[in-house]
C-alpha cells in the first residue's frame, strides 16, 4: 500500500483517520499535536536553536574566541574548533536554526498523507533525516568557509563576497521554476518499517534538492559566524533565504538587492 506525498490527503489516509482500516489499526485514541499541527515541529525546533545561539553568543555569555582568519573579530564558535565536539554542536545548532523552517512543507505533506495514528511519527522521522542530512552538508561547508575567510584574511570581506554571489544567483531567470521543484513529493508506504524508511528517504531527498538554493546562504552564515554581529547577519540571511522559498523565486530581484545591500554594509562597516 502506498500513499502519494504529493497530495494533501489520500483516500487511504482518510480511512485511517476514521479508524476504518480494520484490525491492523490501533484503537481510536486522541490525536497528538503533531498529527493535527505538524508544522509546529520545525518551527519550535528553529526557535529553540535560535535561543541557544543567542544565549551562547560571546556578546551574551561573555566568552571570547580567537579568529583564525586574522580579522580581529570574535564571534560564534570560531572555525578553529569546527571539528571538536563543541564546534560540531555549534554548527548543528546553526543548521537547525536556519534549515528547520525549510522542512515545513515536507513535514506537513508527510503528516497529512500518513495514517492518522502515525502522522506525528512520520513528521518527526522526515524532519530528523532532513536536519541530519543538512548537518553533514553544513560541516563540509564550514571547512570551506574557514578556508575562504583565512585566505582572504577577513571574515567580513569573505562574508560580503559570498553575499554578493547570493545576489548574483538570484538573477537566474529560471529560478522560480527550479525553486518550485524543491517541494516535490514522493510515494510513501502506509504502514510498517517500510513507511518509516520512505519518510526518512523523503527527508534526505528534500534536503538534497535544497542544496542548490540554500548552500550559498548557509556558507555565508558560517563565514559570518566569526563576526561580532554574527547573529544579526545570520538572521538577515535566513530571512532572505526563506523569503526566496516562500515567494518561489518570484521576488528574486528584490531579494538580490537585499543581499547586495547587506554585502555592501559588511564590506564597509564589517
Amino acid at each position: 500500500m502506498t500513499l502519494d506525498a504529493g497530495t494533501r490527503e489520500s483516500p487511504v489516509s482518510l480511512l485511517g483517520r476514521v479508524d476504518a482500516l480494520g484490525p491492523t489499526a490501533p484503537q481510536r485514541r486522541r490525536r497528538a499535536l503533531l498529527a493535527t499541527h505538524p508544522g509546529t515541529l520545525p518551527i519550535v525546533a528553529s526557535a529553540v536553536a535560535w535561543a541557544v545561539l543567542l544565549v551562547t553568543h560571546p556578546a551574551v555569555s561573555g566568552l571570547a574566541v580567537s579568529d583564525p582568519a586574522g580579522s580581529g573579530h570574535a564571534g560564534g564558535s570560531g572555525h578553529g574548533s569546527q571539528f571538536t565536539l563543541a564546534g560540531i554542536a555549534h554548527t548543528a545548532v546553526m543548521t537547525v536554526a536556519m534549515m528547520a523552517p525549510f522542512a515545513l512543507s515536507g513535514v506537513r505533506t508527510t503528516a497529512f498523507t500518513s495514517l492518522w495514528w502515525r502522522a506525528g511519527r512520520a513528521a518527526a522521522i522526515f524532519l530528523s533525516t532532513f536536519l541530519v542530512t543538512w548537518m553533514v552538508i553544513a560541516l563540509c561547508l564550514d571547512a570551506v568557509a574557514a578556508a575562504w575567510t583565512t585566505w582572504l584574511g577577513s571574515a567580513a570581506t569573505g562574508t560580503a563576497v559570498l553575499l554578493g554571489v547570493c545576489a548574483l544567483a538570484q538573477l537566474d531567470p529560471t529560478r522560480p521554476v527550479k525553486v518550485q521543484r524543491c517541494d516535490r513529493g514522493m510515494r510513501l508506504r502506509g504502514t510498517g518499517s517500510e513507511a518509516d524508511v520512505d519518510c526518512a528517504r523523503f527527508g534526505a531527498l528534500t534536503a538534497g534538492r535544497d542544496v542548490r538554493f540554500c548552500a550559498l546562504p548557509m556558507l555565508a552564515m558560517l563565514a559570518a559566524d566569526q563576526l561580532p554581529a554574527s547573529l544579526l547577519v545570520m538572521a538577515a540571511v535566513t530571512a532572505l533565504a526563506l523569503a526566496d522559498r516562500i515567494t518561489a523565486g518570484r521576488r528574486r530581484l528584490l531579494i538580490a538587492a537585499a543581499y547586495a545591500a547587506l554585502a555592501v554594509v559588511l564590506a564597509l562597516w564589517g
